[in-house]
């Protein structure tokens, strides 16, 4: 039988212990993490001020504090109940709604009712069958002429054990992302590649794929 997800591998991020300082550890190569969300990723979403949006895996709500400030509605959806624990601790009914998962759907979200589907540093991990999952999802909740901020990972010929490799990528490159996209009839908008700092548990490159879904 064909192997399929890494969603029990994910499970991991429900252990306390693996988050040393909320999540904030992993914003180091940037700094802080509001210079991470400032110089990298806030141009790219501005657009969406006042709009709906939804978050998935949001960790310990490193970013979902962020996008709480600029969504007019914003959902969050995570596989793990320590994770929307923290981030329902942090931000309370800043949240519309906070939703446990499979780990691959997002059951509880409304057909064509986002403005923006956002994730950042939670892709990274996961299975090439597991984004393959997460766009189908995504293409049915967008709004037509919605689009999607994912950030992942660009790693060829790594172990199928995401945490085998550094920084836990799994293998995943933008080509292979964009064939998911227009698979599932949207399209790229953009690619931007991430540089992290050398000297950091994770030194390489990462992507962030823009897509759209058509009007």
């Amino acid at each position: 039988m064909e192997k399929f997800y890494n969603i029990d591998e994910q499970r991991l991020w429900n252990d306390r212990d693996r988050w040393l300082n909320d999540g904030h550890e992993w914003s180091d190569p940037f700094g802080t993490t509001e210079n991470l969300w400032n110089e990298v990723i806030f141009d790219y979403v501005k657009d969406f001020r006042g709009k709906k949006i939804l978050e998935i895996a949001p960790g310990f709500g490193r970013m979902t504090q962020f996008l709480s400030i600029l969504a007019s509605q914003l959902i969050v959806i995570d596989l793990n109940p320590l994770c929307i624990e923290k981030t329902k601790e942090k931000l309370g009914h800043h949240v519309l709604a906070y939703f446990n998962n499979d780990g691959k759907t997002l059951t509880g979200v409304r057909d064509n009712s986002q403005d923006l589907v956002f994730s950042f540093d939670s892709f990274v991990h996961m299975h090439a069958n597991v984004i393959e999952e997460y766009i189908k999802e995504i293409y049915r909740v967008l709004k037509p002429g919605g689009q999607a901020f994912i950030h992942h990972s660009w790693l060829y010929g790594g172990s199928e054990y995401s945490f085998e490799n550094s920084g836990g990528r799994s293998n995943m490159s933008p080509e292979q992302f964009k064939v998911f996209v227009e698979n599932n009839n949207m399209k790229i908008v953009s690619q931007p590649p991430i540089q992290f700092k050398p000297l950091h548990s994770w030194n390489g490159i990462d992507t962030i794929s823009i897509f759209e879904k058509p009007e």
